[in-house]
């Protein structure tokens, strides 16, 4: 609030001269306030000198000008009359002070920025897990065979197919399911025609993929197929 001294000697205030001129131009302070665009508040402060339910005298001066603007009154004289009764404008309590724009950097403190890069990493964090939790359970089982090898030549019509799947799935030989043991380790046998054989073997769990591996055994021509088991 500034702080303001009164004229007590027997001329006029600035507030006396300036209402003795609105009620000369017949206005009232109604229709001078919604003809400047200055609430009523402050021209009835002005007028009566309570100069402590101003603003502060910037905003004064400029409503104070547009006030004896509208009155055909001389700005100057009223401001230097202002000027007078205004001794310490330059003391100016605390809460009147104009309101200083908060930078956007205080409002990152050090402990703020650090909660926001935790939370930041807390997020990325749990996303890769989900995501590898996602594709792990997607993600075809892996299968190993132990036998036949690829691409191998045989006498006999019957071959072991071994492997062992690593993870609980469903595993199957050409369109045949074969169960794992608690160790996900599978043995089954396949009974082979003349020339290429293709053994196809599947594995997949509930949601997964399908994995598939192939294994080319040719059976010679020259096997005796009345040998097979009855």
């Amino acid at each position: 609030m500034a702080l303001f001294v009164r004229n007590l000697n027997k001329e006029e205030t600035l507030g006396e001269k300036l209402r003795s001129l609105r009620k000369h131009k017949n206005f009232s302070l109604r229709e001078v306030s919604e003809a400047i665009k200055v609430q009523k508040k402050f021209l009835e402060a002005l007028e009566t000198d309570h100069y402590e339910s101003l603003p502060e005298p910037l905003y004064t001066k400029n409503y104070l000008k547009k006030y004896t603007t509208f009155l055909g009154g001389d700005e100057k004289y009223f401001l230097s009359l202002f000027e007078e009764s205004c001794r310490a404008c330059d003391l100016i309590a605390p809460h009147r002070l104009p309101i200083k724009k908060t930078r956007a950097s205080a409002f990152f403190s050090a402990h703020r920025l650090w909660q926001f890069i935790t939370g930041l990493i807390f997020i990325a964090a749990l996303m890769t897990y989900l995501g590898w939790q996602i594709n792990t359970l997607l993600s075809p089982p892996k299968i190993e065979i132990f036998e036949p090898q690829d691409n191998i030549s045989v006498d006999n019509a019957i071959i072991t197919v071994k492997g062992q799947v690593k993870k609980e799935a469903e595993i199957s030989v050409d369109g045949n399911r074969v169960l794992p043991n608690l160790q996900g380790e599978f043995e089954t046998t396949v009974t082979l025609e003349r020339g290429l054989n293709i053994i196809t073997i599947e594995a997949k769990t509930r949601h997964s993929k399908t994995a598939t591996i192939y294994r080319r055994v040719v059976l010679n021509q020259e096997t005796n197929l009345s040998t097979l088991a009855p």
